[in-house]
């Protein structure tokens, strides 16, 4: 029995498989077993997982189902899980090589359920960007609520497989991270974070987070999922989630998109009927000057001045 299960879904991935399954055959680390779940791929997917099962036989293992998105991908993946932990890794994304041993060190050595790294954001361009994914040490839901308000990644954690016994990632809804994880985070007795970015995402150009879609709105669905599973408790937390997805990722993601404009009135509109005081809420305060800036003039509908204050960024960033 592997101490660690790593969950690849693959779906029409093949310009970047290899890269991401090398990662995960060469950790340093190998106490692992990698399950490539062939989500009903239509290309040649499934022609590099055959080699890889043939080139590592009991470390990668092959697992082909139809078609039913990256969530039902990840379910089905966790039935074939026989390691203590698991990682959850997208096909296009790659990890360092040191990030199983590290992560499980911490794991052992602090008794932890849940570990936490930071991540780098890989541009096609090659530019890279590292981001923090919380500041705290060890905690709780009980003892730092705050807790529940880090990432929603699922693919820069370690858990404990128990913790996915009676939670399972929404199917059919896009955000299925975000409609999941907060869960999770409050079944662990005990989370650990690392200050390391061991976790590569591959920012494509074109991918589903990058391009409007009446799924976007799939975001609703996800935040209510974690509103009614926490019946009315963490309210401040809860509301945090919604201004972080909601505002700050959600509408700047749209803000460049054609038809973006509908998804940021509906936010702005929703979040001024639900949440009529969300400027205030105790967690805005610890964002940086410019996203709280950012957030006040989404709440003034100054969509064009964001656009600009962007653009702005982008252009002193290519000047460094």
């Amino acid at each position: 029995m592997a101490k660690i299960s790593i969950i690849v879904p693959i779906y029409n991935v093949e310009k970047y498989l290899k890269r991401c399954l090398y990662s995960l055959v060469n950790q340093t680390f190998q106490d692992l077993e990698i399950i490539c779940v062939n989500d009903g791929s239509p290309d040649q997917s499934q022609k590099i997982i055959d080699q890889f099962t043939l080139d590592y036989p009991g470390k990668v293992i092959s697992v082909q189902k139809i078609n039913g998105g990256l969530a039902d991908a990840r379910n089905y993946g966790l039935n074939y899980v026989t390691g203590e932990y698991v990682l959850f890794i997208d096909s296009d994304d790659w990890i360092e090589r040191d990030m199983c041993e590290k992560m499980y060190q911490v794991v052992h050595q602090e008794g932890a359920d849940l570990v936490v790294c930071d991540i780098k954001n890989v541009y096609e361009d090659g530019r890279s960007v590292y981001i923090s994914c919380g500041d705290f040490k060890v905690g709780n839901v009980e003892t730092l609520p705050s807790v529940l308000t880090i990432d929603n990644s699922a693919c820069n954690k370690l858990f404990k497989k128990t913790l996915f016994d009676d939670v399972k990632f929404p199917v059919g809804i896009w955000y299925e991270d975000l409609g999941c994880i907060p869960i999770v985070l409050s079944k662990a007795q005990k989370i650990v974070k690392v200050n390391e970015a061991f976790y590569n995402y591959f920012q494509r150009e074109g991918s589903i987070m990058n391009t409007y879609s009446e799924k976007s709105l799939d975001i609703y669905k996800a935040l209510k999922l974690i509103e009614d599973n926490f019946k009315g408790n963490y309210q401040s937390e809860i509301e945090f989630l919604y201004i972080k997805n909601l505002m700050l990722y959600g509408c700047s993601r749209n803000l460049t998109v054609e038809n973006g404009d509908r998804y940021i009135n509906h936010a702005v509109d929703f979040m001024r009927n639900h949440f009529s005081s969300w400027l205030k809420n105790e967690y805005v305060k610890n964002l940086s000057a410019k996203d709280r800036f950012i957030l006040w003039l989404y709440s003034k509908k100054q969509f064009n001045m964001v656009r600009q204050l962007l653009s702005l960024k982008k252009t002193l960033r290519r000047l460094k």
